[in-house]
């Protein structure tokens, strides 16, 4: 009696067909890396600015002339004052029109400065709440000069500096890295690999 051969057939001898090697990435993704890198740069910047923001904003300006000056700011807001370096540190006075009550001025916690030119810098002097916003500020001319001002703007937030500033260093650094590394892949596959069929 013979034997009846394998249903599946025979095993195959030799080795099958060569697959085809991958072609090389395409060239977009060369621009995909300098997107990156180029966003990295205006990230950075803007972060940056963003993050000094704090310290520049200001409200309103207001003279050392010993006047009550009306001044309409954000309601609920702390503020801070700021004078001028070379002048004497202001004697203020800060009401709440809407209650007609002295609103506290407190210390700023810190040495806060900012540039002001070559007028010297701005220092951070007093910080109060604006309550109602609807105010009414008084400085002394005391130990200033004719043209002396105080202004006015929201208190900088040091937690929000130390994230803005955490933040202008890492998004940048991420997206850099980033872009070097989808350069540098899409390099060394460019020079492996075939070109793509056309």
């Amino acid at each position: 009696m013979s034997q009846l051969p394998p249903p599946y057939g025979p095993h195959p001898t030799g080795p099958g067909p060569a697959r085809p090697p991958k072609p090389r990435p395409s060239a977009g993704w060369f621009a995909v890396g300098i997107v990156l890198i180029v966003g990295a740069v205006g990230a950075g910047v803007g972060l940056f600015v963003w993050t000094l923001s704090g310290f520049s904003d200001t409200d309103v300006t207001v003279a050392r002339d010993g006047r009550a000056h009306a001044v309409a700011l954000t309601a609920d807001h702390e503020q801070m004052l700021w004078s001028y370096d070379f002048d004497r540190q202001p004697d203020c006075r800060v009401v709440d029109r809407s209650t007609d009550e002295e609103v506290p001025l407190r210390r700023p916690g810190g040495d806060f400065r900012r540039n002001a030119g070559s007028a010297g810098d701005w220092v951070g002097t007093w910080r109060f709440d604006s309550g109602s916003g609807d105010l009414e500020i008084t400085c002394s001319r005391s130990g200033s000069t004719p043209l002396s001002t105080v202004e006015i703007g929201p208190a900088p937030r040091i937690g929000s500096f130390v994230v803005g500033i955490l933040a202008t260093i890492l998004v940048p650094l991420a997206l850099g890295l980033a872009g070097v590394i989808v350069l540098l892949v899409t390099g060394i596959l460019w020079s492996l690999r075939p070109a793509q069929p056309r």
